[in-house]
């Protein structure tokens, strides 16, 4: 039977506690520079919150799946949002 090192994680993945460290200092940085009062620094702060908890997910047996698919949702919303962003641009210019 061939072993799945994968599924037996106990250790975060190499670089996870690096980048939760990052993630971390940069939500610090935008509420300190901006505050959660206006909504385009609370989906910044959103965004981060949600790589924050993808990246954790790296730690759960079945991690990088949950993960892959929490980035999936991810970028359709960030999709969604660009499209929403640039209609409205197109309506304004008009």
């Amino acid at each position: 039977m061939k072993r799945d090192i994968h599924s037996e994680r106990s250790i975060p993945p190499a670089g996870l506690t690096e980048a939760l460290d990052l993630l971390a200092r940069a939500r610090k940085a935008v509420d300190d520079a901006y505050g959660s009062d206006d909504q385009l620094s609370r989906v910044a702060l959103h965004l981060i919150d949600c790589a924050s908890d993808a990246s954790a997910l790296l730690c759960r047996k079945d991690g990088l799946e949950a993960a892959r698919e929490a980035l999936g949702s991810a970028r359709s919303a960030v999709v969604a949002a660009t499209a929403a962003v640039h209609v409205i641009h197109d309506a304004t210019r008009v």
